[in-house]
């Protein structure tokens, strides 16, 4: 072991206090995004060493030679009015003229030169507004319950085709006309991590449904089941492994950007960005995780990271036996935290049958 080494882990898993705020610019590639630059900032409370804080607010706002740009504002506070009601708000805007979309199915048509012609993008403007709270409805222990949660959620989306000779021109997906989706969503979660940035040991479980209607002024309307399953195992004092499990489901007039996809820096990482899109999806990750050394007390540590993922979509267009014709991906990647154990910047590399992604962001995958 490393001197230096079990100091930081000691320090990034003991309880911080008072407020703790990060800035920093971004500068980076992403191979579905190309070099990219922007501002991240970073506000914790840790307020009477509230567990995992008493409020947190994330700023990211980002922009790419590809042009695209984003802007998202997280609020997260575990107290509402004085209750014991956890909320979240999230503001976020987009004008992305690389969306993806490769068609419905499983097993879609992908050719590098066709993706290097812009064959297979859109352009899509999007806005979106959503809240979330939660509260513990059965206590399980010190700082463990299953929580229900209640969601809310409005968002505008329009899109165009980017020529007469893509993907989405010739072969356009049932309901991508611009509108609102808005909707109501009910679940349940259970965590029993110590760390929700850093995760060395517990579990977290979520399930729930969300559905858009014109009661609220959507212009769709549909629901979505979904369940999400995270462990983490410690195998050594500085060694974890990560595993999820998620599942989607989706029923109604869908718009196709709301759609289950996987291919991205959340699941099928080494695919194209959006690869595959259907009706359902199910995604398995697993990831071996270590922090390898630190500098400066701790102050800045370092990591490494491998990772396998597997997955598929289902619909109409495909053979809906559940284990039949599942994608696989494997990489690896490294993580790297800056004065505040708390906010973890991720870089990774993903391969795949079809090709190979690099990615850059924030906190671990899962």
């Amino acid at each position: 072991m490393m001197p230096g080494t079990a100091h930081s882990q000691m320090r990034a898993q003991a309880p911080q206090e008072g407020k703790s705020h990060s800035f920093f610019p971004l500068l980076g590639y992403a191979s579905d995004f190309g070099f990219f630059g922007g501002v991240v900032y970073q506000r914790i409370n840790y307020a009477d060493q509230r567990r995992p804080f008493l409020s947190n607010t994330l700023v990211d706002v980002v922009g790419s030679t590809k042009s695209r740009w984003s802007v998202q504002v997280d609020y997260e506070r575990i107290e509402l009015f004085g209750l014991q009601v956890r909320n979240r708000s999230v503001v976020d805007f987009e004008l992305n003229p690389i969306r993806s979309f490769f068609g419905i199915g499983n097993n879609t048509g992908f050719s590098k030169d066709q993706f290097e012609n812009d064959i297979f993008f859109l352009e899509q403007r999007h806005g979106l507004l959503s809240f979330q709270a939660r509260k513990p409805l059965i206590r399980l222990g010190e700082r463990q319950s299953i929580d229900g949660v209640v969601r809310l959620k409005g968002s505008y989306t329009s899109v165009s085709d980017r020529g007469r000779d893509t993907i989405f021109f010739k072969r356009p997906p049932s309901n991508s006309d611009d509108g609102w989706v808005n909707g109501i969503g009910f679940g349940v979660i259970f965590d029993s991590r110590k760390s929700e940035f850093d995760p060395r040991s517990g579990r977290r479980f979520e399930a729930g449904v969300d559905v858009s209607t014109p009661i609220l002024g959507s212009d769709y309307v549909f629901y979505e089941l979904f369940s999400d399953v995270k462990a983490y195992i410690p195998l050594t004092d500085r060694v974890v492994f990560a595993q999820r499990l998620e599942a989607r489901h989706n029923s109604g007039d869908t718009p196709f950007w709301e759609l289950p996809v996987l291919g991205s820096d959340e699941g099928l990482r080494g695919f194209a960005l959006d690869r595959f899109m259907g009706d359902s999806s199910l995604l398995y990750m697993a990831e071996l995780r270590s922090w390898l050394f630190s500098f400066f007390e701790g102050d800045i540590r370092v990591g490494a990271h491998t990772f396998y993922d597997t997955g598929r979509v289902y619909s109409e267009n495909d053979s809906n036996l559940l284990f039949d014709d599942w994608k696989n991906t494997w990489g690896a990647g490294g993580a790297i935290t800056l004065f505040n154990p708390d906010l973890i910047f991720r870089g990774e590399i993903g391969f795949s049958g079809e090709d190979y992604r690099i990615y850059a962001g924030l906190g671990y995958a899962f």
